[in-house]
């Protein structure tokens, strides 16, 4: 294990619709800061404690979870592959 007891998580998220008014709402009420947006996908950092309850909430928001990572790197791998897979089917 790393040397911090806790560590960042990112979580990519594809929403459905309103990306900016919905990584408003996480950060504001529950300090989920937003990473990294690219159209209706957004990267957010939390830590690993809060990653279950972060989730829930997100999909409540009507967010759809892609993939959590430790790296931001492997998130936006994961969102080039997804929209690469969306434009050839």
């Amino acid at each position: 294990m790393k040397g911090s007891t806790i560590r960042k998580r990112y979580i990519l998220v594809l929403w459905d619709s309103d990306a900016e008014k919905n990584d408003r709402y996480i950060y504001n009420y529950y300090q989920v800061k937003r990473k990294y947006r690219n159209n209706n996908f957004s990267v957010l950092m939390c830590d690993q404690l809060n990653k279950k309850a972060v989730c829930s909430i997100i999909e409540k928001r009507g967010g759809k979870i892609i993939t959590v990572s430790g790296t931001i790197k492997k998130c936006k791998a994961s969102m080039i592959n997804v929209i690469d897979h969306s434009v050839h089917t």
